[in-house]
């Protein structure tokens, strides 16, 4: 099975409701066999994942238009995320 490459872009962290950093590594090895999270500015990723850390959202969306993204804002979302990459049939979003 191939890994998919997914890129990772933080949020600033100005005002977080949960610990992000501590939360995307628990995601990646509970995904290791599916996804490698790398760079966002890599030019080789199927898509990126915004990882934010409360309900604004506000990440500058714009330099990843045209491509699969993924935006998780809370550990529900994260889950949901786990979800859809761990299902056989995970087409970009």
């Amino acid at each position: 099975m191939k890994i998919r490459r997914i890129g990772l872009k933080y949020c600033g962290g100005c005002k977080p409701q949960y610990d992000r950093v501590q939360t995307v590594a628990s995601l990646q090895k509970r995904l290791a066999e599916k996804i490698e999270l790398v760079s966002y500015e890599d030019p080789k990723t199927e898509g990126t994942m915004v990882v934010a850390g409360c309900p604004t959202v506000c990440v500058d969306l714009k330099p990843f238009e045209g491509r699969p993204l993924w935006v998780v804002a809370s550990l529900q979302e994260i889950e949901d995320f786990i979800e859809i990459m761990s299902s056989d049939d995970h087409p970009p979003s």
